[in-house]
């Protein structure tokens, strides 16, 4: 008789108790090194965008510029950062802080903790802080990017000796620039529970009242809006033909009303807005209070018939003035 004697047990093997972790280790390493690529791009985009502008006549500067954000976001910040074009108009902001997702580099939301600093060419630096202040860009690939600027509780302080600016405060704010098809453009302005100081008609209808505005535009022509500074742009886009089509437009100040319907407008060799706009105006005083513009005395006349207080006129922009039907009302706005 044989003795069978217990086959002796193999040592497990533990490569397969390691190979996850090596494979983790190899992604990691590779997402590292592919951060730190992206982070290289986005500095000598950055490097060669100021380059660029610099050439043509405008500034984009820093004091300091730090990266972070490894390993699923790419934040940048920026000190003393300024930006300004040919003519005069420039944004400065003591910091920025930049942020976009590493997968998605092309896209990028920007705050502004400190505020920003507006220089107008003639009227002055303004400063504009407030509770939050951010804006996003992406789709860089098409003209003009998409563009979304929000604001909440803001303030507009013109520095000493500077000339005042149309804003006192605003509760919230918010700009949109897109893109559209046919070389087309759209423009969205809002803001609500602002302070105002216009002139001419906006002025009579607004008053010292909380106002809120909406500004709803196309541009059609925008290729064209392009040049060494913002007036050359605006010039070459008039002479190819470019115009605001307006979607709507409301300023409402309690009970007093302006709401553009309908209308196209153009810009004149002056600067100046040119064409007309079908219109509504109510402007409703209170008991026993004179109402202080001819359209708010049309439409306090048609409350008094017992017809409906809103007046329809039509608003032309012309040689520089604003006419309401048959009253001149104030200068036309200027855009450059």
């Amino acid at each position: 008789m044989t003795h069978n004697a217990a086959t002796p047990s193999r040592k497990p093997r533990r490569r397969g108790l390691w190979a996850p972790f090596v494979v983790l280790a190899i992604v990691a390493l590779g997402w590292s090194i592919g951060w730190l690529w992206l982070r290289g791009q986005a500095e000598q985009r950055m490097d060669a965008t100021a380059a660029s502008m610099k050439t043509r006549g405008y500034d984009l500067s820093w004091k300091s510029r730090t990266f972070s954000g490894y390993p699923f976001r790419m934040d940048v910040r920026l000190t003393d950062a300024r930006v300004a074009e040919p003519s005069g108009w420039a944004l400065r902001a003591p910091e920025l802080k930049g942020e976009a997702m590493a997968y998605d580099i092309g896209h990028w939301v920007v705050i502004a903790p400190a505020g920003v600093v507006m220089t107008r060419p003639i009227n002055g630096d303004v400063a504009i802080t407030g509770q939050a202040l951010r804006a996003s860009f992406a789709g860089f690939d098409q003209y003009p990017p998409r563009i979304a600027v929000e604001g909440a509780n803001l303030t507009f302080t013109p520095a000493p000796g500077a000339a005042p600016f149309p804003l006192l405060s605003t509760a919230l704010l918010r700009l949109r620039v897109y893109p559209g098809p046919d070389d087309q453009a759209a423009v969205q302005f809002k803001a609500d529970g602002a302070k105002a100081r216009f002139t001419g008609l906006l002025g009579r209808i607004a008053q010292d009242r909380t106002a809120a505005l909406l500004w709803d535009t196309r541009l059609t022509k925008v290729g064209a809006l392009r040049g060494t500074s913002w007036a050359d742009a605006v010039r070459g886009w008039s002479q190819a033909g470019g115009a605001l089509t307006v979607q709507q437009g409301k300023l409402t100040a309690g009970e007093a009303l302006l709401e553009a319907k309908s209308g196209d407008l153009t810009v004149g060799v002056d600067g100046r807005l040119r064409g007309a706009l079908d219109v509504a105006v109510r402007e409703t005083p209170t008991q026993g209070e004179t109402p202080k513009s001819p359209e708010a005395a049309a439409a306090a006349v048609a409350q008094a018939l017992g017809q409906d207080p809103t007046l329809s006129a039509t608003l032309r922009f012309d040689n520089g003035r604003t006419r309401l039907g048959l009253f001149d009302t104030g200068p036309s706005p200027r855009v450059y």
